[in-house]
């Protein structure tokens, strides 16, 4: 960090330690990174819910019909996989958006027994639509922050993640996730 910086962040630190709630934020959590981070995703998935509300499934099933628009897996397992979803809730999925059009099962010409998920051209124009509504939406949120802050949050997001993957750090079903939250009486 620059001394430029330290002495930037120095001074927020001073500033907000003598207002408290000075952002609106509630005491004792401005600088929990889970609670800030749980935050920014209810906030991401309100305003993506609200982009994808026509589209069976909403959020998920945009991220699934983005997988198969750009290929990002092998077989619908994979990108059960690559998404945190359950094999089983990957199945209903993939299913309302093939009765939509949206997507195909072809057959694995490698591995008879595995399905490839595929956008049909229908699917493709879709996600064409949802991606211009969903990048509306992360525009609206991220809009307290300038463009270059804006870019340096999607790199250090990528960064973060990449590093786990590359560690084969382990993904939780999401669902799992919300039971244990849940269980915590949060």
């Amino acid at each position: 960090m620059t001394t430029e910086a330290t002495q930037t962040q120095s001074a927020q630190d001073a500033c907000a330690a003598a207002v408290p709630g000075l952002l609106g934020l509630p005491a004792g959590f401005d600088d929990n990174l889970g609670w800030l981070l749980a935050q920014c995703f209810r906030a991401h998935l309100s305003s993506i819910d609200q982009a994808t509300a026509d589209l069976p499934h909403g959020p998920r099933g945009y991220q699934v019909l983005a997988g198969a628009v750009h290929r990002s897996s092998r077989s619908q397992a994979e990108l059960a996989k690559q998404l945190g979803l359950d094999r089983t809730v990957m199945v209903y999925l993939v299913d309302d958006l093939e009765r939509a059009g949206l997507v195909e099962r072809l057959p694995d010409p490698n591995d008879r027994r595995s399905r490839l998920i595929r956008a049909t051209a229908v699917g493709t124009a879709r996600l064409a639509e949802l991606d211009a509504a969903v990048q509306d939406a992360e525009a609206r949120l991220l809009s307290p922050l300038s463009g270059q802050d804006q870019a340096r949050l999607h790199t250090m997001l990528r960064e973060i993640v990449a590093a786990h993957h590359a560690a084969g750090a382990p993904v939780e079903e999401p669902c799992a996730i919300a039971e244990k939250i849940a269980q915590s009486g949060c």
